[in-house]
């Protein structure tokens, strides 16, 4: 291959080196891109699983409300059920004293019992009379009793009756407060699974990005191992080409230079005076004749 075919070769592959310089740099450009955005998307998971975390810290702490409002409500429950057996027992009680209440009302036997009382205290009476107003005494006072607990009993009733409303309101209020605070559990948990769901396809968008990166990566680098290649064989046609060059530098130089020497010599014969270049290359011919 002469010099102007070199030349020519050369031209020709550094205009394809060139091409595909530009080609890698484009593809590395792509793969460059492709890998921004798998790392934006890998971010917005991070950023996902952190919404995450925080709706599932919420919804445990409204579960273990809604456990305490449970345990709540059923308590309240419970002594409802409690109180309510505790007002049968006393409901039962009540007929088994009303069935002993005297004819004579509260009022009248206390009257009676005062005046029974002022009798004894006052009265000078013989030993049975005074034996029959005792007993006297005895019966009304045990006719009192029974009505003093007839009142004992409705009164617990009435104190447990409302007792029981009060916990049915406590119970109420348990009840609403756990059904609200469970559906809200609810709402933050559907929450949750569409921020899972939305991590998953974010991850698969990612997956995609890297795939396409690695495409893209994978290009770029068979460019770049044709453009060594093609580098290599530049290099070496231009040192074929300055190996061409040299040599005819080389020719060239022995040939002014052997004019130089035919030149001197002909002036010696005739007397004549050397230039500088003609007689150092006749000084240097002599030597290398000589060596």
């Amino acid at each position: 291959m002469n010099k102007g075919e070199l030349e020519r070769r050369i031209t020709a592959l550094t205009r394809e080196l060139n091409a595909l310089k530009r080609r890698r740099d484009e593809l590395n450009g792509e793969a460059k891109g492709w890998a921004e955005k798998r790392n934006e998307i890998n971010n917005q998971v991070k950023n996902v699983r952190g919404e995450v975390k925080r709706l599932k810290q919420l919804r445990d702490e409204l579960n273990k409300k809604v456990k305490r409002l449970k345990a709540e409500r059923e308590n309240a429950r419970k002594e409802i059920a409690a109180k309510k057996r505790r007002i049968a027992d006393i409901k039962r009680e009540l007929e088994l004293v009303k069935s002993r209440k005297p004819s004579e009302s509260f009022k009248a036997l206390q009257e009676q019992l005062e005046k029974l009382e002022w009798k004894i205290q006052t009265t000078p009476l013989t030993l049975e009379e005074e034996k029959r107003l005792v007993e006297k005494i005895r019966q009304t006072e045990a006719s009192l009793a029974v009505h003093k607990k007839i009142r004992q009993l409705r009164r617990q009733k009435l104190e447990l009756q409302a007792e029981i409303e009060a916990l049915e309101t406590k119970a109420e209020t348990f009840h609403r407060q756990l059904t609200k605070t469970a559906e809200k559990s609810q709402e933050l948990h559907q929450k949750m699974l569409e921020k899972i769901e939305k991590i998953n396809s974010l991850r698969l968008e990612a997956e995609k990005a890297h795939q396409k990166y690695l495409e893209f990566r994978q290009q770029a680098k068979a460019v770049h191992e044709k453009l060594v290649q093609i580098a290599d064989k530049i290099k070496a046609l231009k040192l074929k080409l300055r190996e061409i060059q040299e040599e005819r530098k080389r020719k060239y130089e022995l040939q002014i230079r052997k004019k130089l020497i035919e030149t001197a010599k002909e002036k010696l014969k005739h007397g004549g005076k050397l230039s500088w270049e003609e007689f150092k290359a006749l000084a240097e011919n002599s030597v290398e004749e000589q060596g």
